[in-house]
């Protein structure tokens, strides 16, 4: 039986989603494929590890170098679960090799923050990116397997919606991450051009809602009765349910890569309205399954030919439903990695030192996917760069291989604390100019 290892950070969001429902899945088929999973640090929730343990699946959370290094040694296959997060960047640059038949799943796209390392995508026996987008910034010319397979979960745990084509007050929603780097800076510009009587969008997410959205909806008693945060919920589906349209307007910089929140929009029949992002765009059949816009005026537009138009409303929520759940289902995401995988079982192990490509201090790990934004961390040009820097939220969150969180996890680095300081005086200096 096939053991593939499967090294993570952690089991949370939509990375968390798919690995458990792949394992999930692969148990209920019962599948050759043995999947063992390590997290990097313990989980915010234990439900999910709880699940896959009752499911049959080991999973260890933080285990010893020693317990780590026997795991390595009798699996087939590792694959490293990787979007740059500060535990998987020092495990990786900790150990002077690994002898292994190497799958790496790239969860996030390298369009923008972080950048794929070029030498890092050429390394492994098999580089899976999650969105045919980023093989544009890809060399082909590499020897090893350069593919791309969805991070998908699948719907199974969501089933078809019925739903009132006929009803004259719709409902509109959001469901995913609101910070500033997912969500469109603007989006109130947006939500503001509707000219339909009583429009308003209800958005779930974090537990923290979007601090500057916060405000301006403190500050503007229209724009408060047009946008509800309502936070995080444990109701998804139910959320779903209650929607007729799925806004979905992000940051043309946005890190995103198989957007699960929409996918599972679109699966349950809510129609979306998505900005002409390459991502988004690539999921949505305008005019098909959704709508794609390119300003606030256009997005005005669709939501009122949405709301006036019921037969289109239903043809697009069918056509939605039926594609996701036929394009980005947990059989195709588990069928393409199995794919990989029995091809690689018929090559020989290799040696992997990943301390060329990442370096060897906190620094050299965050800064080694910086990509074209490498120029905006110059102690040079600290002040001439600030605006360039303010454009891009990212750089600027709590999470999301930012600078603060490399420092979270490793707060004596010097250059991490620098640097921190240097972006907590951008944010400063947009407070002081307000």
């Amino acid at each position: 039986m096939p053991k593939v290892l499967h090294i993570t950070a952690h089991l949370g969001g939509g990375v968390g989603r798919v690995i458990t429902n792949v394992a999930l899945f692969r148990k209920a088929i019962h599948s050759e494929i043995e999947d063992v999973i390590v997290c990097l640090e313990p989980p915010h929730k234990e439900q999910v590890i709880t699940t896959l343990r009752s499911a049959g699946v080991e999973v260890e959370v933080a285990p010893s170098s020693e317990k780590l290094d026997q795991l390595i040694e009798t699996a087939d296959i590792i694959q490293l679960e990787w979007w740059n997060h500060p535990l998987l960047a020092q495990w990786l640059s900790s150990r002077e090799s690994i002898f292994t038949r190497l799958v790496v799943w790239s969860h996030t796209s390298g369009l923008h923050y972080p950048a794929i390392p070029a030498s890092f995508i050429g390394l492994p026996h098999t580089f899976l990116f999650t969105t045919p987008l980023s093989l544009s910034r890809c060399d082909r010319s590499t020897i090893n397997t350069i593919d791309v397979v969805p991070s998908s979960g699948g719907f199974n745990d969501m089933p078809q919606c019925q739903r009132d084509f006929s009803k004259q007050t719709l409902s509109y929603g959001y469901t995913g991450t609101l910070n500033p780097a997912k969500l469109h800076p603007k989006i109130e510009d947006f939500i503001e051009a509707v000219d339909i009587p009583g429009f308003s969008v209800e958005f779930y997410g974090d537990p923290n809602p979007h601090p500057a959205l916060e405000m301006k909806t403190k500050d503007n008693p229209t724009l408060a009765r047009r946008i509800h945060l309502r936070g995080f919920t444990d109701h998804l589906y139910n959320a779903l349910q209650n929607m007729d349209v799925f806004v979905y307007i992000l940051n043309p910089t946005h890190y995103g890569t198989t957007e699960n929140g929409l996918l599972e929009a679109m699966a349950c029949g809510v129609v979306p309205v998505v900005l002409n992002n390459p991502v988004e765009s690539s999921i949505v059949k305008n005019g098909e399954t959704g709508i794609v816009v390119d300003s606030p005026a256009a997005f005005a537009f669709a939501i009122k030919h949405l709301h006036d138009d019921p037969q289109l409303r239903q043809s697009m929520s069918e056509a939605a439903s039926a594609d996701v759940r036929s394009r980005f289902s947990i059989d195709v995401t588990e069928r393409q990695l199995r794919e990989h995988y029995q091809r690689l079982l018929d090559t020989p192990k290799r040696r992997f030192d990943f301390r060329t490509i990442f370096g060897s201090t906190p620094w050299e790990w965050f800064s080694s996917c910086l990509g074209n934004y490498k120029d905006l961390f110059s102690l040079e040009t600290i002040d001439a760069s600030r605006q360039e820097r303010l454009k891009l939220p990212v750089l600027y969150e709590k999470s999301k291989s930012s600078v603060f969180q490399f420092r979270h996890y490793f707060p004596d680095d010097p250059m991490l604390k620098q640097w921190s300081e240097i972006l907590e005086e951008d944010l400063a200096s947009v407070t002081i100019t307000r």
